[in-house]
């Protein structure tokens, strides 16, 4: 582009079209001189954002109003604007509670309605569609290593993991007292497994839901990750339910965020998929402990026109807020900002108006709020003893009415009977003093001695542990040894193990030996070998296979008999230089028998080419054969007939 189109074809506040035919507004433009080469940057923003241009008239503006839809509150924005943005709702929502809609401008409005119902937005130039989620749900891109994931980085944050959600909603009320069935069957059952009594008479009696992964996360020290959902604006208990069920479902798995720079691979091939923003996709980085994944793009950031540039995709299993949402938000602090200083001079009637509005605020909500000479004090609607008390000292809990402290905060300590829960992050715990003491400190947890290197028992990050002594019942780790066996390095010595897998290897050539029974493989991983545990006909068999994976036969030993059988059509071969049938085995336990029978069914044999040694009857079998041709030799056939030859003379008398 010359300098000439720069200054006619890209004016500020003028529009340009990208590649998928999306408008978008120059709100900045930069010029730079690198000798003689002339370079320019615009930043532009999508024309959804001239939302924020458009002030949303006071006549639409709604103080207050119950089971409003989603497109009631669309079509203000849209006259607002004169026609000139249109919505479209492509998904069925709710009817939700407006409380004071409208007092900003029209952006601002836009993100009311995002909050509010839930939707995610997809503009297409003027026109702004509303979904429950944007995205192809469908896609069939994966991001692979080996294939296009240039370089990614994983976190997992449990930080904010919550199995059991407690909630109330205006003047602290919850759903306790409402009847049972409102809650799900499963919802129900969780409640039960946690407390008995959490639901007695078909009555719900606490204000908590607990999650489905609860018994995944749970331990000993810590059954429940906890949290509190507070909802001001909602007073139906129903509601409070529904918007319990969504916060926990958000936080009761850890937060997951993968970051890819993957290759543009549908720039070379059409035929490839193309990332959109909301995408579900796949991710398949092993390494990274991420098998066959399915996250969220939620940023995309691409390169259109540049083939050396790749895609930089961060995917998630929550959807972060959209840069229409930030935007509104950040307009609306401006016109705080701007309403409280004036001309630079500061508006005392402004700060007036925000305590006036406070205190009625929380007159009107009857909150456990007060004020006296101790300071802030929350005090117990239910039981006026129990308070909590915010000083310029510190704060006390109390439940005699403030006159003792059960629990305080000050500067100087932390006093409580019980600390319970999960603890956070801290410098240092340490328990004793001098060398008697016990640590918990970035070095890691020690315990004997001041210094943590110098500490019989330490713990370090990395999760190496070292012991002056470990005693288990009466098992010895110092010296390596059990009180009924041994485990030595290279070595497990023992009478029995039970319970166990014992794998030589898991893709190459490998032997396993489980409670099913033992078996081998090839390096194909085809099973060449295997002694099956089933106890089916009676009998247990050794089974051979072929490299293709068929049975070529099995050795299997029933009552009274050794069986050794061919899988047909395959042959029974029996190969070596003297293959002895009967004889001497060698077997104490048993007499043998020099005896060799033929079972029913066999008719036929071929000794063509076989020797025959020590087996009398056999090798005569030729000899005994030529003497009986011979003695027949002679004989007339079974079937010969012949006329007697009688003399033509007859003698008379």
């Amino acid at each position: 582009m010359a300098s000439l189109d720069y200054r006619e074809r890209l004016p500020l506040k003028g529009h340009v079209k990208d590649e998928r035919g999306q408008y978008y507004v120059i709100n900045k433009r930069e010029r730079q001189r690198d000798g003689r080469k002339l370079t320019a940057l615009i930043s532009c923003t999508h024309v959804m954002f001239k939302l924020a241009d458009y002030k949303f008239p006071y006549a639409s503006y709604i103080t207050e109003a119950y089971g409003v839809s989603i497109s009631t509150l669309t079509a203000l924005i849209q006259a607002a604007t004169g026609g000139r943005f249109t919505f479209s709702v492509d998904a069925a929502f709710d009817l939700a509670d407006v409380y004071e809609f409208g007092s900003g401008n029209c952006l601002e409005a836009l993100n009311a309605i995002i909050a509010l119902y839930g939707a995610e937005v997809e503009p297409d130039n003027f026109t702004i569609h509303l979904r429950k989620k944007i995205g192809n749900a469908d896609s069939t891109l994966q991001y692979r290593a080996g294939k296009n994931i240039v370089s990614a980085s994983h976190a997992d944050d449990g930080g904010s993991l919550c199995t059991r959600l407690y909630a109330e909603m205006k003047d602290s009320r919850t759903w306790i007292g409402q009847p049972a069935s409102i809650l799900t069957a499963d919802e129900q059952a969780r409640l039960l497994a946690a407390d008995p009594n959490a639901i007695t008479g078909g009555i719900i009696r606490v204000n908590y839901l607990v999650s489905q992964y609860a018994s995944l996360w749970a331990s000993a020290t810590v059954p429940f990750y906890d949290d509190l959902l507070t909802e001001q604006d909602v007073t139906d208990p129903l509601k409070l339910l529904e918007a319990a069920r969504k916060r926990l479902a958000e936080r009761e798995v850890p937060a997951l965020e993968v970051s890819v720079s993957a290759a543009d691979l549908h720039k070379l091939d059409a035929s490839e998929a193309q990332p959109g923003l909301g995408d579900t996709v796949t991710l398949v980085d092993p390494d990274l402990e991420l098998a066959h994944t399915t996250e969220r793009i939620t940023e995309l950031t691409e390169y259109p026109f540049a083939r050396d540039k790749h895609a930089q995709v961060t995917l998630s299993n929550v959807m972060r807020r959209d840069y229409a949402q930030i935007i509104a938000d950040l307009e609306s602090t401006r016109r705080t900002v701007d309403n409280v200083f004036s001309g630079g001079r500061i508006r005392a009637e402004a700060f007036e108006e925000f305590a006036r509005l406070a205190v009625r605020e929380i007159n009107d909500s009857k909150t456990e709020v007060k004020y006296d000479t101790r300071g802030i004090v929350l005090q117990s609607l239910v039981d006026a003893n129990d308070l909590v008390v915010l000083s310029s000292n510190g704060i006390y809990i109390s439940t005699d009415g403030g006159e003792t402290a059960r629990t305080a905060i000050t500067a100087e300590f932390i006093n409580a009977e019980v600390i319970s829960g999960q603890l956070g992050s801290f410098v240092s715990l340490v328990i004793g003093s001098g060398n008697d003491v016990v640590k918990i400190n970035t070095n890691g947890i020690s315990a004997g001695h001041a210094d943590f290197n110098s500490a019989p028992m330490r713990l370090d990050m990395a999760g190496n542990i070292v012991l002056n002594k470990l005693t288990a019942n009466s098992a010895s780790i110092l010296t390596s040894t059990f009180a009924d066996g041994d485990i030595t390095y290279g070595t497990i010595r023992g009478t029995e193990i039970i319970g166990a897998t014992i794998r030589t290897d898991t893709t190459t050539r490998r032997i396993i030996l489980d409670g099913t029974g033992f078996r081998s493989f090839d390096g194909a991983g085809t099973r060449r070998i295997s002694i099956d545990t089933n106890d089916g006909f009676g009998t247990q068999e050794m089974r051979y296979y072929g490299a293709d994976g068929s049975k070529s036969g099995v050795v299997s030993g029933s009552n009274g008999q050794l069986n050794i059988t061919a899988t047909p059509p395959a042959n029974l071969v029996l190969a070596g230089a003297n293959v002895v049938l009967g004889g001497d085995a060698e077997v104490e336990d048993f007499p043998i028998t020099n005896r060799v029978s033929v079972g029913a069914g066999v008719n036929a044999f071929d000794l063509s080419y076989v020797p025959l040694v020590n087996c009398t009857e056999i090798e005569q079998l030729d000899a005994r054969v030529a003497a009986l041709e011979a003695a027949l030799a002679g004989k007339a056939d079974a079937g010969h007939t012949h006329t007697p030859l009688i003399s033509e003379r007859i003698i008379t008398e």
